[in-house]
């Protein structure tokens, strides 16, 4: 059975995903079948990180005012919209195909080939990941579906001033080679989570798992528009489903924190704010559905008038009477079978069209792919370029050689030269003839 594979904006409880509190949804006998790959405090790993960055830059400091005390407090203050840290959650399958338990309440088979995909993943993340720094991941499998849990630091190097390595999720990704954001909807995180669910994708395969249109017979339904809809929206699915675990695990906590008279307000407040932000989410999400069913209904009404065609043609169809056995035989009339030959004729037309339309998207994806990633090479070659002109003081020559000066700025240069000699044989005039004086 085809499976969807989800990467959703984890709200980033830590408290939760280490199970130091357990929300309603979790089953507390399976809290042991978890993983834990790593569990670090985020403070910790800020100062295994960014330690000795921030050494360096006060150091020069001559001001006290401009040095950092704590660079993840710095953070969390900054009015960058710029975060501590990201969540990212992975799931393949949804409850109705990739449960944890089966009927009879063990670990469903499907469960444990997800658990093995997953594990795999969150083992070789950091690898592929140099630049998304993990310092909390966990494999779940006390909820309703095997899910990942990575919380990672974005960290980017190489600043001329300032830090010289930094939290910075957009150039992160970029020193890894994922290709710059083209616009709001084509972003640096999408073309990363693309790279990553081509890895998951292959993954799967490797498992025999299908990562496909759920619901939908290939033979059936072969068109383009018809496939990414049925994808986009069981996408969409996956992803409230996510999210539901992920409010009802909200609401526990903020449920508990009112009965405890020692929560501060603040965190209350923190809580719902996430809760918010979830809501929201999940809105999103449910708009993506109901808008990928209408295209579904418009693509599946094309269709209604062939069906009304074949109900024709069936009417008209009698069986013949087969006398020496063999495959039984049908008749219908001169005029329908002819309509059936040009209609079979027009639709291996249409199949031919389709194929090479896919085929030309394809291609089409792998050229802009490719073009993608020569373009990041080339700036971070650029960039390369530009810090040893200016670390070996070739600034000026370079932009003498990228824009010649004029000959008008040429003039006003030799100008200058000339006054800047005159004035030192002034001077040296004056040295002389003092000199001249003080031996008479």
């Amino acid at each position: 059975m085809a499976k969807t594979i989800s990467f959703v904006k984890g709200k980033g409880s830590l408290r939760h995903n280490n199970r130091e509190f357990i929300a309603n949804n979790i089953d507390k006998a399976r809290v042991p079948w978890n993983t834990v790959y790593i569990q670090k405090p985020l403070q910790e790993a800020y100062e295994e990180i960014f330690g000795n960055a921030v050494s360096d830059y006060n150091a020069k400091q001559k001001r006290s005012d401009r040095k950092i005390d704590d660079y993840l407090t710095k953070i969390k203050n900054s009015g960058n919209n710029e975060k501590q840290f990201y969540e990212t959650v992975v799931q393949i399958g949804k409850l109705d195909d990739t449960g944890v338990l089966d009927e009879n309440g063990n670990l469903s088979e499907a469960a444990k080939v997800a658990r093995d995909i997953l594990d795999e993943y969150a083992r070789t993340f950091q690898e592929r990941n140099p630049n998304l720094i993990l310092f909390n991941a966990v494999l779940h499998m006390d909820e309703a579906t095997p899910h990942l849990h990575l919380d990672y630091i974005p960290v980017a190097h190489g600043y001329k001033t300032g830090l010289s390595t930094r939290n910075s999720l957009t150039k992160g990704l970029q020193e890894m080679g994922i290709a710059p954001a083209v616009s709001k909807s084509d972003t640096e995180t999408m073309h990363w989570q693309e790279r990553e669910r081509a890895f998951i994708s292959e993954l799967c395969k490797e498992h025999e798992i299908e990562i496909e249109v759920l619901g939908v017979e290939r033979e059936s339904y072969s068109i383009p528009e018809y496939k990414q809809a049925m994808r986009e929206k069981e996408a969409a699915e996956a992803e409230i489903e996510i999210l539901n675990a992920e409010k009802m695990e909200v609401e526990s906590v903020i449920a508990n924190m009112d009965q405890d008279l020692k929560s501060g307000k603040q965190e209350i407040e923190e809580q719902k704010e996430i809760l918010k932000g979830i809501t929201d989410q999940i809105s999103d999400a449910e708009k993506k559905v109901a808008a990928k069913e209408k295209t579904l209904d418009k693509i599946l009404d094309a269709g209604k008038p062939v069906e009304k065609e074949i109900a024709e043609i069936k009417s008209q169809v009698s069986e013949v009477t087969c006398f020496f056995g063999g495959e039984p035989m049908v008749k219908l009339p001169k005029k329908t079978y002819e309509r059936m030959l040009s209609r079979y004729r027009v639709a291996g037309t249409f199949e031919n069209l389709n194929r090479q339309y896919a085929s030309a998207i394809e291609a089409k994806d792998k050229t802009i792919a490719g073009l993608k990633e020569q373009i990041s090479s080339l700036k971070s070659k650029v960039r390369e370029f530009t810090d040893f002109i200016s670390e070996h003081g070739l600034m000026g020559v370079f932009k003498e050689f990228i824009r010649p000066k004029s000959l008008k700025e040429k003039l006003e240069i030799g100008k200058q030269k000339s006054r800047e000699m005159e004035s030192q044989k002034r001077k040296l005039t004056v040295i002389t003839d003092k000199k001249h004086d003080i031996a008479i």
